[in-house]
């Protein structure tokens, strides 16, 4: 990407917030919560951004509370599991110990909390 000003550049990112939002629907429409779910835990391995956007957008309108927050809780997870394995995988063996404990220790956390909901 060159410059994120640039008209072309912007309208890349709105086709994928657009796209992430018609997922969500998509998913909601013909799995309901549990295809929300499923769905953020996909869209948090790429972007939280557009997931948590669509989580309040869908709460505006029809989706419970407790609902986006566990979607988005559950995009979080997967995109802090999916850059300790990056970390684990291409880190430097100093960058590893210690980028990897802290972030193995954030997972083991959000598992936790999501594990006592």
């Amino acid at each position: 990407m060159s410059n994120p000003l640039q008209l072309s550049v912007a309208l890349q990112m709105a086709l994928i917030f657009q796209a992430v939002l018609m997922l969500v629907w998509a998913a909601g429409r013909f799995w309901g919560d549990r295809g929300i779910v499923g769905m953020s835990t996909v869209l948090g391995l790429t972007d939280v951004d557009a997931l948590t956007i669509s989580m309040a957008r869908r709460v505006a309108v029809d989706m419970s509370l407790e609902t986006a927050a566990l979607a988005i809780a559950i995009g979080v997870l997967a995109n802090t599991v999916l850059k300790l394995a990056v970390v684990l995988l291409f880190g430097s063996p100093s960058f590893r110990r210690v980028a990897g404990a802290t972030l193995l220790a954030l997972v083991g956390a959000a598992g936790a909390s999501l594990a006592w909901w």
